[in-house]
């Protein structure tokens, strides 16, 4: 478990210098833009949507980490209020809601992807998937961190269990 975790540690951090990078391309297209519009007289044609789609890329690959890093919309409350075995019992269905729903938007955003294959935008001059696979990739890496939060709670409530037998 130690080894996979140091796997998913370096995927993490792979993703959030992604992210880093993305972020700085959004600043400089939309100052180029700035400077385009208010200094030259003259604006960008593609400058906003070409921010637009690092944003969507951007969005899409940290999702993944929030969901690891439990900063996505939980139950706590309702968790913390129930006894601890029911609680976790609670917990590992909701990380099961998790992933079961973002293999079905996986699924179904990999067909829309395939679907927007020959429609292009007009002023990137790029196919819409380029943008829209960001969704089932970001849909991937939500599934894979919630293998590992399912994995990781289960591996707890087995040792909660040794320990309450002791």
């Amino acid at each position: 478990m130690n080894c996979l975790k140091k796997i998913f540690d370096g995927l993490e951090k792979t993703i959030k210098l992604i992210c880093s990078l993305l972020l700085i391309g959004i600043m400089l297209l939309i100052a180029a833009q700035v400077f385009s519009r208010y200094v030259m007289g003259d604006a960008l044609s593609w400058s906003e949507h070409g921010a637009r789609a690092l944003f969507i890329w951007m969005i899409m690959l940290y999702a993944g980490i929030l969901v690891r890093n439990s900063g996505n919309l939980g139950f706590d409350l309702v968790v913390k209020a129930l006894p601890a075995w029911l609680g976790n019992i609670f917990g590992l269905f909701c990380e099961a809601s998790v992933f079961l729903f973002s293999a079905y938007w996986l699924v179904n955003s990999a067909k829309l992807c395939a679907g927007l294959s020959k429609l292009a935008f007009a002023d990137l001059k790029l196919p819409y998937n380029t943008i829209y696979s960001a969704e089932p990739v970001g849909a991937a890496i939500i599934c894979i961190f919630s293998i590992e939060i399912i994995a990781r709670r289960i591996a707890n409530m087995h040792g909660d269990r040794k320990e309450n037998k002791c």
